[in-house]
């Protein structure tokens, strides 16, 4: 098959070579008469632009890399719609992968990036991400924005939500209704964001005159099933919990199936609260309060800030946190007032 050269296509254009590159490119201050000219001969000539050689000729590309550890979760698709949005306003091209908390994976993927010459990334790091891992992207000199989790010696961006009083703002909530009996559930136990949403949890119960339980603060995986699973066996063994606030929307959903099973009802017998405010929260039955960190905005802020690092904005790291925000619906509507313990 005969390859379709550049200078071809230029004079079957009536232009120079510059001018169909600028034309690819989308660069240059070009008349739209001459682009549609320009346009029309690559299409009816068939040419293929091919990125690669031109990556290695600026010796950069227009991919920039999203690393996440959980794909499955739908936090993460909507954060990612925000960051894919902003890239395409820049015509840069996002690539995804899945860490599953592996730091090998994570390390894989970061290698073929920098192969690629990819020009940033988004990094939402695997659990016990060493300091060797970020002392090597530093040294690598590439754009990096870390989201969602903290490290607290990565010297990088970072773009997330305040977690310690997006709980404070659910268990104020649940207090305020009248309930004095509020269990925890969720997150891996040696998760950093957990710990701040524990924190922010028990620092209100504590406000209000209320020892926290231990026994009521459980962990489990970010699925509708170990949620269900977890919440089960809790509320069996202490059945005068009527309330809980839950590390993730996903989480609490499990919860809910866990209710029903038992016979209790959410937003009559019991009120729960969740954290993200996924689509999905707005859909069940009852509709689930929960606490909303901007998902996609997230990801739009991350986008933005990546994009100007890019283009070469070299001033310190930056730290952004975007306010969560309490999104009351059915899922806590029975006031349960037994008086503080």
């Amino acid at each position: 098959m005969t390859t379709v050269t550049l200078a071809q296509v230029a004079e079957r254009a009536g232009v120079s070579t510059a001018t169909v590159s600028m034309v690819l490119r989308n660069r240059g201050r070009i008349s739209q008469a001459t682009r549609e000219r320009v346009l029309r001969a690559l299409d009816e000539s068939g040419y293929v632009y091919n990125q690669t050689a031109a990556n290695l000729r600026n010796r950069s590309s227009n991919q920039v890399g999203l690393l996440l550890h959980d794909i499955t979760n739908p936090f993460y698709s909507e954060m990612t719609a925000g960051l894919s949005h902003e890239m395409e306003r820049h015509d840069l091209l996002l690539f995804l992968a899945n860490s599953e908390e592996s730091g090998e994976r994570q390390q894989r993927f970061v290698d073929s990036l920098m192969r690629n010459n990819a020009c940033g990334m988004v990094l939402c790091a695997a659990r016990d991400t060493p300091q060797a891992f970020f002392d090597g992207l530093k040294r690598r000199n590439i754009p990096v924005i870390l989201t969602v989790r903290t490290f607290g010696d990565a010297d990088f961006d970072y773009v997330g939500t305040d977690n310690f009083f997006g709980t404070q703002l659910a268990t104020a909530h649940l207090l305020k209704l009248g309930h004095r009996h509020i269990a925890f559930i969720g997150g891996s136990h040696n998760s950093g964001t957990r710990a701040q949403r524990i924190g922010g949890f028990t620092s209100k119960l504590i406000e209000h005159g209320l020892s926290p339980k231990p026994e009521w603060i459980v962990a489990s995986q970010a699925s509708q099933s170990d949620g269900a699973r977890v919440a089960e066996a809790l509320l069996t063994a202490y059945p005068e919990i009527t309330a809980a606030v839950c590390y993730q929307d996903i989480v609490a959903l499990g919860v809910m199936q866990a209710l029903r099973k038992m016979g209790r009802t959410p937003g009559q017998d019991f009120a729960l609260v969740g954290f993200d405010d996924i689509t999905e929260a707005a859909l069940v039955q009852p509709a689930l309060t929960t606490v909303s960190v901007a998902a996609k905005e997230i990801g739009r802020k991350a986008g933005e800030l990546l994009y100007s690092r890019i283009q070469g904005n070299d001033e310190p790291p930056k730290r952004i946190i975007l306010p969560p925000a309490l999104v009351i619906r059915g899922s806590c509507g029975f006031h349960q007032a037994s008086g503080a313990e």
